[in-house]
């Protein structure tokens, strides 16, 4: 390859290898939609590719299935709905909240909806506001569940340096990648702010569609809700907007689940 190219040689896919994908594809969802460019057919095929490459993660790693079983999954598309229902019924590590669990239920079957065919269409608007929040929190407790709680807890949400090296040389910058993903983070795991297409960040019900008690809880030093100031919608969007470098201060990680 002349011009270094792609090798297009196949390995067998690892828990980790899917992983690591399933991460970058994460994270360029979450930058994207910063980005205000989330609403094209690349950006909505990446949702159900991040949790198809999360699932299958898991199901290898639990040794529930085999690179041969890989291949038997999506024949006509992501087999997202396929691999759902596989990783449920062997699966003991479902939360303890009803309407989260049917809530990502729900958003499983509406993203198989997004066959590769879709790709091309040029254009894919949602509905909900409430898609990006629920894709947020199942990608994070699948990986929560991949990746164990120590690393988890200790990790910026089972996350790594690496997946931000774009953004951290820049000479104008100290990880505005990071910086970004880590707010929408804490945003809507550790106070339950669903996201909306017009940046909006909407208040969900924390009790109810949270996992922030199974995973990870953090304070941010200029977080108004942390600092339990007057909230409002500007306040917030200002908060995880301000993409200038500060120091992070996390709180001892609660161990209990």
């Amino acid at each position: 390859m002349k011009y270094g190219g792609m090798n297009g040689k196949i390995c067998d896919e690892t828990w980790e290898s899917l992983l690591t994908t399933a991460n970058n594809d994460f994270v360029s969802v979450l930058v994207l939609w910063y980005s205000g460019v989330g609403l094209g057919s690349t950006y909505a095929w990446m949702l159900p590719h991040t949790l198809e490459k999360y699932l299958k993660a898991y199901l290898l790693k639990s040794g529930s299935i085999t690179n041969a079983d890989l291949r038997k999954f999506g024949k006509t598309g992501h087999g997202l709905k396929e691999i759902w229902e596989k990783y449920k019924s062997i699966s003991t590590s479902t939360t303890t909240k009803p309407k989260l669990n049917q809530s990502f239920d729900e958003i499983i079957d509406d993203l198989d909806t997004i066959t590769p065919k879709l790709r091309y269409s040029g254009f894919i608007s949602f509905s909900s506001d409430s898609l990006l929040y629920f894709y947020i929190v199942l990608c994070c407790l699948l990986r929560y569940l991949i990746v164990g709680k120590t690393k988890y807890r200790s990790s910026f949400y089972g996350l790594g340096d690496h997946y931000f090296l774009p953004m951290n040389y820049h000479p104008m910058s100290d990880a505005y990648g990071k910086i970004i993903v880590h707010k929408m983070l804490h945003l809507t795991l550790e106070h339950a702010g669903c996201f909306t297409n017009m940046g909006f960040v909407n208040q969900m019900d924390f009790d109810e569609l949270s996992i922030s008690n199974t995973a990870i809880f953090e304070k941010l030093p200029d977080c108004p809700i942390c600092n339990r100031s007057k909230i409002d919608q500007l306040t917030l969007i200002k908060f995880y907007r301000d993409i200038c470098p500060r120091p992070i201060q996390e709180d001892a990680a609660s161990e209990s689940k």
